[in-house]
């Protein structure tokens, strides 16, 4: 353990972010209470558990992102980890959920030649201090052993996360649009904490897929179903 390291332990020591167990982030009893989404009974446009032969969660709508995995179901010890590292500033947990999500794509972990994250808006750094989206970008592009390519930027938008569907397609139409100066490569793995509804990779997407992308796939550690 380095410098660093041990005087964060000191200030903020490990505890388990399901159950709050001394000693590891994520412990084997909340690890092994995980609702993980199977890729082979899952949605594959928009990683929907149990979504293989009909999914009521995309029907009927289409995706600019070629398909979709999810790591796990947004409930609980999962949708608490996701809250300890967005909002309570948890960064420990960036790799904890990049390994899940690498080990959810499975077969995927070999096509990208890059990971592209979903940048945060300005008021989410000030309000976080951190940018989510990159930091765990970077985590999972490192378990892939492919650059992460910051090729969106996000111009002003309002808060995504009591919006409705349509309400969030129109919020993002314009909100992400593509950085100045950053070569596209052809295949593109977009990269999320959570995937609700879509509209927020499904927006990433059309800017890569339009700024010289061949074709973008998506993942996100968490998916969260409107049953």
């Amino acid at each position: 353990m380095g410098l660093a390291e041990g005087l964060l332990e000191l200030v903020a020591p490990t505890r388990c972010a399901g159950c709050e167990l001394p000693g590891l982030l994520l412990c084997e009893r909340c690890s092994d209470a995980l609702v993980r989404i199977d890729a082979a009974s899952a949605c594959p446009r928009c990683g929907a558990p149990d979504g293989a032969r009909h999914c009521s969660e995309c029907d009927g709508r289409s995706f600019a992102f070629a398909a979709a995995r999810c790591a796990g179901v947004l409930t609980h010890p999962l949708a608490r980890l996701v809250v300890l590292y967005k909002d309570g500033g948890e960064r420990r947990l960036a790799p904890v959920l990049a390994a899940m999500l690498a080990e959810s794509l499975g077969e995927w972990t070999s096509w990208p030649q890059a990971v592209v994250g979903i940048p945060a808006s300005r008021r989410a750094l000030l309000r976080r201090g951190f940018d989510h989206g990159a930091l765990l970008a970077d985590a999972l592009a490192a378990r892939l052993d492919v650059p992460r390519v910051p090729a969106l930027a996000r111009v002003t938008s309002g808060d995504q996360r009591r919006l409705g569907r349509e309400e969030r397609a129109a919020n993002l139409a314009a909100a992400l649009v593509p950085s100045p100066g950053v070569e596209m490569p052809p295949r593109v793995l977009l990269a999320d904490d959570v995937l609700t509804t879509g509209a927020t990779l499904d927006a990433a997407a059309r800017v890569l897929l339009a700024a010289g992308a061949s074709e973008v796939r998506a993942c996100a550690v968490a998916r969260a179903c409107e049953w």
